[in-house]
């Protein structure tokens, strides 16, 4: 008998996402947060017909601050370089978060309280090999968030041998509604794009419209814990 829904469709998750004790200054390096854990794996609690789940290739790590969020993603085992273009972030390796700051949780169309950014670890630039980030539409939304301001997101990046990681800094201007002494808890999702390794989510995989539908986003508590 087949499976009507997932596992992972019948939870709503709250996760604990740890402060940072300073945010980067703009000449600083973006801080690194692999000494904190990184998310779970929820998605491997979807576990397909087959029987057969794919194990993570990606790590993802998250942290806040009252100017800003922290994100962090590693991933290895690769064979072959990482491929994007920023013309292309759909179809680029990377990471991509969609970010609700209302936490709104009951709502199937994103408002203007629902964000989208990619993060890729090459493709910009005028050679194509640096690291970009990219403020995303969200499709159906019935309003869309003020456009980032400039130089409100930011990224770095490492290639390596056999895959690359990469650190991300998403300021409060560029999070309409972002007000941590409001606010206690984020609505969140993520998936990681790649072309050799395939495709790694939060909690919920392809088959539900997780990247359009702030309802089946997990809630991040944001903790008073310093990471």
């Amino acid at each position: 008998m087949s499976t009507v829904l997932p596992g992972g469709f019948l939870f709503r998750y709250q996760l604990e996402v740890a402060r940072i004790a300073a945010p980067p200054g703009t000449r600083d390096t973006l801080p690194p947060l692999d000494k904190l854990s990184p998310l779970p794996d929820l998605q491997g609690l979807s576990q397909p017909e087959t029987g057969v789940t794919q194990p993570p290739f990606a790590s993802v790590w998250l942290a806040w601050h009252d100017t800003g969020l922290a994100v962090q993603l590693v991933v290895r085992d690769k064979n072959r370089p990482a491929r994007c273009l920023e013309a292309s972030p759909d179809t680029s390796d990377g990471l991509t978060v969609w970010i609700d700051t209302r936490n709104t949780q009951t709502i199937h169309r994103a408002s203007r309280f629902c964000h989208a950014f990619t993060f890729l670890p090459t493709g910009g630039g005028r050679g194509g090999d640096e690291p970009v980030s990219v403020p995303r539409p969200i499709a159906r939304a019935r309003e869309d968030a003020p456009p980032p301001p400039p130089d409100s997101l930011r990224v770095a990046s490492q290639l390596t041998d056999d895959g690359y990681s990469l650190r991300g800094w998403i300021a409060a201007p560029a999070l309409h509604g972002w007000d941590t002494e409001t606010i206690d808890a984020i609505g969140f999702s993520y998936r990681v794009h790649d072309n050799e390794m395939g495709d790694q989510a939060l909690a919920l995989g392809e088959d539900f419209p997780f990247d359009r539908d702030p309802s089946l986003w997990s809630v991040l508590s944001l903790s008073g814990a310093t990471g």
